[in-house]
């Protein structure tokens, strides 16, 4: 994944780019770069900061392919990267916003979630795969949480739906559905401008950050080798994973 930013006096953008496998997906160079610019607009004198796709792709959340060929340090410094990023969000003196035109998954909802905005297209969606894989999305379990409560983010990672912007609307997950995204995000920010800077840091700090965990159990899971050789052969070879299974008749 790579992160481009536009500086602004009053707003921070960031963009959400396409990495070498053609996705917005969570490598360990992806993580370092959307942290650092988080970093960078928090310390900086905006007073927003949006953070966007470049394609209609928002993010795909983690680039397993990556994650298997990355030592097992490293990833974990990565999660943990990826956790602060993800606090920080929610932290921060300044308000964040995310808008999300297509699809997020897994950590791309983490991350959507962990803003204090969201903002989303009609044809937005919103998905929490990691079970299919073995996995178990316990690095983003705080902010989504927060914004839908323990029950619905336990059920999005079970059933591993497919949630639409309409649908996650009512949940909180979603604050505002547009069919013109930009001009959603412009009515926001004018009015996050009438707010005191002071007043805005204040809320954030009251109303709690998003906190971080799960890190320790989504890298022991990576370093699992079953759970290794599994994801190797359903990427390499498409090959099902053990613990898929169909009921019988129901295929």
């Amino acid at each position: 994944m790579r992160v481009r930013c536009e500086e602004g006096e009053l707003v921070h953008r960031l963009f959400l780019g396409t990495g070498p496998g053609g996705h917005v997906a969570l490598d360990t160079d992806g993580i370092a770069a959307l942290a650092e610019a988080v970093e960078q607009a928090v310390a900086g004198p905006a007073r927003a900061l949006v953070i966007a796709s470049e394609g209609p792709e928002f993010c795909a959340g983690m680039d397993l392919a990556a994650a298997l060929r990355t030592p097992s340090a490293q990833m974990r410094e990565a999660m943990q990267r990826f956790a602060s990023c993800l606090e920080l969000l929610a932290s921060a003196k300044l308000a964040t916003i995310a808008v999300v035109t297509g699809a997020a998954s897994g950590g791309g909802v983490g991350l959507a979630a962990a803003c204090d905005l969201v903002v989303a297209a009609p044809g937005a969606t919103f998905a929490l795969p990691e079970l299919r894989y073995g996995l178990v999305p316990a690095v983003i379990f705080p902010a989504l949480e927060a914004r839908i409560g323990a029950r619905r983010t336990r059920r999005l990672a079970l059933t591993g739906e497919l949630v639409t912007a309409a649908q996650a609307e009512p949940w909180g997950l979603v604050d505002a559905v547009a069919d013109d995204p930009d001009k959603a995000l412009r009515g926001l920010l004018r009015s996050l401008l009438r707010a005191r800077p002071q007043a805005v840091a204040t809320l954030k700090r009251i109303t709690g950050p998003a906190g971080q965990g799960g890190v320790a159990q989504t890298a022991a899971d990576l370093e699992d080798p079953e759970l290794r050789a599994a994801l190797a052969a359903l990427l390499a070879e498409g090959q099902a994973p053990p613990w898929f299974v169909s009921l019988k008749g129901q295929e």
